[in-house]
């Protein structure tokens, strides 16, 4: 008889159950680490879902992810827009380290120095897996990226190409097969990655799935989705101009609130699979967006801005093993702070080169030392950013809706709101501020007061009532800047 089987074999003969016995080698024995399912929608702004402002979203899948687990109030995307966004994402970076300023990758893309969490979780035993949308590799974001260093990470590899196409999306696997996808694309990269988590329920996993909707072309979401939002009982936010064309951005709405129902559903999916397997209370499921949609407040759409609807999106976080439900944490958090957290989270080391920070003891239930502000900014407008005036009314209205788009950024300048260009900005629990940055100075662009005015209606950035809030949030993007090493 083993050592082992001996001292076991003692304590029940010394009138110990069996039972005791299993639960305390269960208490004893070392819990597996968390699983991991980050998925994330492209330019769905925090105010359309539940969970936001905007009740006439349809997400009760997200609201029970919510339930259950923890949804910020602020997550800021520090650089609203698709590439920098997932730089930051990958690595707990800011753009000025990861030199993603743009969507304009050129011949270099992420490059091969940065660590990511899926290096760091290989590493560590997980099996790691990605579908959809990469928009990381050098050179066109169409083609396909080799197995090797450029997947930073991921070994089980679906991302997808033409990922603005809703139906017969084309995709590459692990040898660099391209083939097409059938049905519609978040339905069936929600498939595949169920596939995935099914092949390695027995290990630590970490999947990310990057979806393309809610983010223009706003139509083609399923048809019983699209019936949900009848255009003439569609309410729109305070902020969109009555001199606006508001049929196109009912229109606009319909889209992308069905879209965003149709995700909605994927994730109830997610979620009931990872129930049947038994692995739903170790694995941590985030459902969050790289950057909002403007999409017509102020007659402006798309992002790069520092308004609400473009710089502030959802993320709401589940683990049940590890996270308090029920939470609304109202701290700012920051891109750069998603990756640093998720992995204090699941028992891994943060690298010191990481920058952002580790907010997993709210999570816990704990207090942190909150941050003061969140920075803001963009770069001047570079190549494959073209969606900046994107067709409102998506593909059906051609002409028409350009037209609509072209006179909306017409009448924003009229507003003083400057559509494209390079600005600074911070983000405090209260205040939203950004500035131009020129090579003649740096003029206030938008200051507003959330608390007051939370539409953003009165912009207060050249009212001379204003003059000292303006000079101490001009200082904190000061700090910030010297920070990133821009000053």
């Amino acid at each position: 008889m083993s050592d082992f089987n001996r001292r076991n074999f003692l304590r029940i003969a010394a009138g110990g159950s069996l039972a005791a016995l299993a639960a305390n080698q269960l208490a004893a024995a070392p819990q597996r680490p968390p699983n991991i399912v980050y998925v994330f929608g492209d330019q769905h702004r925090n105010s359309s879902w539940w969970g936001g402002d905007d009740p006439q979203v349809i997400t009760p899948n997200l609201a029970r992810l919510a339930r259950e687990g923890a949804a910020f109030n602020h997550c800021i995307s520090t650089y609203p827009l698709c590439c920098p966004y997932r730089a930051s994402l990958m690595t707990g970076r800011y753009p000025q380290a990861t030199t993603i300023m743009s969507n304009n990758l050129g011949t270099v893309g992420l490059p091969l120095t940065e660590v990511t969490i899926a290096d760091i979780l290989k590493k560590a035993g997980y099996a790691t897996g990605y579908v959809g949308k990469w928009h990381l590799h050098p050179g066109a974001t169409t083609q396909l990226v080799p197995a090797g260093p450029h997947r930073h990470g991921f070994d089980w590899w679906r991302a997808c190409q033409n990922y603005r196409q809703r139906y017969h999306t084309r995709c590459f696997d692990d040898a660099g097969k391209q083939f097409e996808l059938q049905g519609y694309a978040p339905t069936v990269q929600m498939d595949m990655t169920i596939e995935f988590i099914e092949k390695n329920a027995s290990k630590p996993f970490c999947v990310f799935l990057s979806w393309h909707p809610p983010h223009a072309p706003y139509p083609e979401a399923p048809q019983r989705f699209v019936d949900m939002y009848p255009l003439e009982k569609l309410k729109l936010r305070p902020n969109v101009p009555k001199d606006a064309n508001l049929q196109i951005i009912r229109e606009a709405y319909n889209g992308y609130f069905s879209h965003v129902t149709a995700m909605d559903e994927e994730m109830g999916k997610l979620m009931k699979k990872l129930d049947q397997l038994g692995i739903a209370d170790n694995t941590i499921v985030v459902y969050t967006a790289d950057h909002g949609d403007m999409l017509g407040s102020f007659n402006l759409w798309a992002k790069r801005k520092p308004w609400e609807e473009s710089a502030n999106v959802p993320f709401v976080i589940r683990w049940p093993a590890g996270i308090k439900p029920g939470q609304r944490p109202n701290p700012l958090f920051s891109t750069p702070d998603i990756t640093p957290t998720l992995l204090a989270l699941m028992g891994q080391p943060v690298p010191s080169r990481m920058q952002g920070m580790d907010m997993s003891p709210l999570l816990r239930g704990k207090s942190i030392r909150e941050p003061e502000s969140a920075f803001l900014l963009t770069q001047g407008i570079g190549g494959g950013d073209d969606d900046e005036v994107q067709p409102a009314g998506g593909a059906r209205r051609g002409a028409a809706a350009k037209q609509a788009a072209k006179q909306g950024a017409k009448q924003a300048a009229k507003r003083g709101g400057r559509d494209v260009g390079e600005w600074r900005g911070v983000r405090t629990l209260r205040y939203t501020y950004a500035r131009f940055q020129t090579p003649g100075g740096t003029p206030p662009w938008v200051l507003y007061d959330n608390e007051k005015d939370p539409y953003q209606l009165h912009n207060l950035a050249n009212e001379a009532s204003a003059a000292g809030l303006r000079k101490e949030l001009d200082q904190l993007v000061d700090q910030w800047r010297k920070r990133l090493g821009e000053a």
